[in-house]
């Protein structure tokens, strides 16, 4: 049957709790000291998580079952490599990786600062972290992860601006590329495929997936199919965030919703050229390259939630508060010149 107003209503509702912790970060995350508390409650938290992690990479996922009744995933997707891959409550095992993945960046924000978590040094923690990655077997998650440490520990700022930067154009013009027939599918398949076979073929099975998924929404595509599933077509896969939401919402909701985090990161690479203080500047930045891998993992894979969008806002609040301190104190400074 064709969607109703309770659909449009439940909609409505689902997108607005989708976006309320971007709009908390927002809110909440205004000056360089609530930065450092939000990655170090992000590592911290990540720490006490990982507990579970272990249980579960050792007794194969089953918290979710035993405590929910059902299990949210293929079960046969999160044996890896003779072991398994933990869920925890996240659905499947790719979105618990990635997530190590960006608590792995956090922990390495945290060297550059120079802070400890419990009274740990910071390279303990990334050690530990980057031990747990590959426990996750997640190839993609480790590659990011590992890049991302990489960039924040040796990327000079001003490339670490512009790799943000690429990324997020990247991201937003991906639609265009696929249409266009410019992404270079074939060369990623065949890198996978040198690494691992399987991998490459996971590869290739998720980007034929896309193809269809988006020939299937051009038919509809300013706003999508909408709900229940109309995005879809029988026997397809929706593996990235980015088809799951030009799908149902179109290039419309698509540039509504991965603009939003772009915002972000544009905005704080914008106003960086306004903090003159190192430690400052790094920290704001390596915000912003994190930012910029989460949306590039929206592409294969789906794991934007709620903490994400929380990253999301909390960066945007940060750098509307340095523009506007800098706006008042330009103000300040030209009323005292002229007077």
């Amino acid at each position: 049957p064709g969607l109703t107003l309770h659909d449009t209503i439940s909609s409505i509702i689902q997108l607005y709790l989708s976006v309320l912790p971007f709009i908390l970060g927002l809110q909440l995350i205004k000056t360089h000291e609530d930065q450092l508390i939000l990655f170090k409650l992000l590592v911290t938290a990540a720490l006490f998580y990982s507990l579970l992690m272990l249980f579960e990479i050792r007794m194969s996922p089953q918290l979710h079952t035993w405590i929910y009744g059902f299990f949210p995933h293929s079960f046969l997707q999160q044996a890896r490599a003779g072991g398994f891959r933990p869920v925890v409550f996240l659905g499947h095992g790719l979105t618990v990786a990635m997530f190590v993945a960006i608590t792995l960046g956090a922990s390495t924000i945290l060297l550059k600062q120079k802070i400890k978590v419990f009274g740990l040094f910071p390279w303990l923690v990334i050690i530990y972290f980057v031990v747990l990655l590959l426990l996750c077997k997640s190839v993609g998650a480790f590659l990011l992860g590992i890049l991302l440490f990489t960039a924040i520990v040796f990327m000079p700022v001003n490339m670490i601006k512009r790799v943000s930067l690429l990324f997020v154009f990247v991201v937003l013009l991906y639609p265009l590329l696929l249409v266009g027939d410019y992404f270079p599918h074939e060369k990623l398949i065949e890198l996978a495929t040198n690494f691992d076979p399987a991998r490459g073929q996971s590869l290739s099975f998720r980007f034929d997936n896309e193809n269809l998924l988006l020939e299937h929404t051009n038919q509809k595509m300013f706003f999508g199919w909408g709900g229940w599933g109309r995005n879809r077509l029988e026997g397809s896969v929706t593996d990235g965030y980015w088809i799951i939401t030009y799908g149902q919402y179109g290039l419309f909701g698509f540039l509504s919703l991965f603009g939003l985090l772009s915002v972000s990161v544009w905005k704080s690479t914008k106003v960086s050229r306004l903090v003159k203080d190192k430690n400052k500047l790094h920290l704001l930045l390596a915000h912003t390259l994190v930012m910029s891998f989460i949306m590039v993992d929206q592409l294969p894979n789906s794991s934007l939630a709620a903490w994400s969008f929380f990253l999301a806002g909390a960066l945007l609040g940060r750098a509307n508060h340095i523009k506007f301190n800098f706006g008042k104190n330009s103000v300040i400074h030209t009323r005292i010149t002229k007077t």
